[in-house]
C-alpha cells in the first residue's frame, strides 16, 4: 500500500495538473470567498468590514464538488490509459490495500490544497482578532467533506479509462450529493402542498440518477433512453393525475405523512446539514459517522467493483 501511495501522490506533482488544480482551487474560491456577498449581508467583504470565513466555508462544498473530482479522476483511470492495470491487479496484493493506497495519496493532495488556502485565515489574524472555533471547525467540515468527495471519485475512476467522462460522472455525484441538503427546504414545502409529488420526486430521482449512471459506464443507450423517459413521466404525471385536495383524502393524508417522513429522514443524509453543523463548531459523533460512512460506502463499492472484473 504504501508503495502505491507514494507512486500516486508522486504523480500529482511530476506533472503541471497537480499545481494547476491547486491553483485554479485557490484562485476560485479565495476571489469568491471575497468578492460575494453571502445572503445579501451587506456587500462584499471590504463593504461588510467583517473579519469572517463565512462565505468561503459557504461555497466551499459547491466548488470542492467541481474541483476534487478533477483529483481523483486521474486515480484509476490513467492505470487503464497506460495499460497498467492489469499489471495492478495481477499482483499479489488484496484490492483494497491498493484502492486504499490510491485513496490516501489523494487525501493527501486534498489537505495541500487546504492548507493552500491557509492565506485567508492568516488575513484574518493580521487584520484583528476573529473567532477561531468556526474557522477550525470549518476546515474539519472542508477536510471530512473533501475526503468523501475523493472517494466518490475514485469509484468513478475505477468505472472507465475516460478521464474527461470520470470527471463530469463525478462531479455530478458530487453536486448531487450537495444539492440534497439545498432540496430539502423546498421538498418540505412540497410535502405539505403536494405530499404524492414530494414523494414521487424523492424516490424516482436517485432511482434515475442511478439508472443513467449505470447506462453511462455500460454504454447503454437503450436503457439510457428508458430510465430518462420513464422519470419524465412519473414526475410530470404525477401533477395530471394526483387530482384536487377534496379528492381520495385518505390517500394524501398516507402521501403527506410519508412524504414529511421522508423530508424528515432526507435531513439525515443532507452533506449540507452535518457539514454546517461541524463548520460551526459541533463536531460531534452523528456528523463525524455520517461523513465516515459515506467514504466507506464508496471505497467498498470501488474495491467490489474491482473484485468482480479481478476474478472475472
Amino acid at each position: 500500500m504504501g508503495t502505491i501511495f507514494r507512486r500516486e501522490l508522486k504523480g500529482y506533482f511530476d506533472s503541471p495538473m497537480g499545481f494547476g488544480i491547486i491553483g485554479a482551487f485557490v484562485v476560485v474560491i479565495m476571489l469568491l470567498s471575497v468578492l460575494l456577498d453571502p445572503a445579501g449581508s451587506g456587500g462584499n467583504w471590504f463593504e461588510r468590514g467583517e473579519l469572517s470565513m463565512r462565505t468561503f466555508f459557504g461555497i466551499f462544498p459547491w466548488v470542492a464538488a467541481v474541483v476534487v473530482p478533477a483529483v481523483s479522476m486521474r486515480l484509476w483511470s490513467e492505470d487503464r490509459r497506460q495499460a497498467t492495470f492489469e499489471l495492478l491487479m495481477t499482483l499479489p496484493i488484496p484490492t483494497w490495500r491498493i484502492a486504499l493506497g490510491k485513496y490516501f495519496a489523494g487525501l493527501v493532495f486534498l489537505v495541500c490544497m487546504l492548507l493552500a488556502t491557509a492565506a485567508f485565515p492568516l488575513m484574518l489574524m493580521y487584520f484583528g482578532s476573529p473567532d477561531w472555533g468556526p474557522v477550525f471547525g470549518g476546515y474539519i467540515a472542508c477536510f471530512l467533506l473533501g475526503a468523501a468527495f475523493v472517494a466518490v471519485g475514485l469509484f468513478v475512476s475505477g468505472l472507465t479509462e475516460n478521464q474527461a467522462l470520470s470527471f463530469f460522472l463525478a462531479m455530478l455525484i458530487c453536486l448531487g450529493i450537495v444539492g440534497v441538503g439545498e432540496m430539502r427546504g423546498m421538498l418540505s414545502e412540497m410535502a405539505r402542498e403536494n405530499p404524492q409529488a414530494a414523494m414521487i420526486h424523492l424516490l424516482s430521482i436517485p432511482l434515475v440518477g442511478l439508472g443513467i449512471l449505470a447506462a453511462v459506464v455500460g454504454r447503454d443507450k437503450l436503457l439510457a433512453l428508458i430510465v430518462v423517459v420513464v422519470g419524465f413521466l412519473m414526475n410530470t404525471g404525477v401533477y395530471l393525475f394526483t387530482g384536487g385536495q377534496d379528492k381520495a383524502e385518505d390517500s394524501i393524508r398516507v402521501a403527506s405523512t410519508g412524504g414529511e417522513a421522508m423530508v424528515q429522514a432526507l435531513a439525515q443524509v443532507a452533506v449540507l446539514e452535518h457539514f454546517r453543523e461541524i463548520q460551526r463548531g459541533v463536531v460531534n459523533t452523528n456528523g463525524l459517522v455520517f461523513f465516515v460512512s459515506l467514504i466507506v460506502l464508496f471505497v467498498f463499492l470501488n474495491v467490489w467493483s474491482l473484485e468482480s472484473r479481478r476474478y472475472s
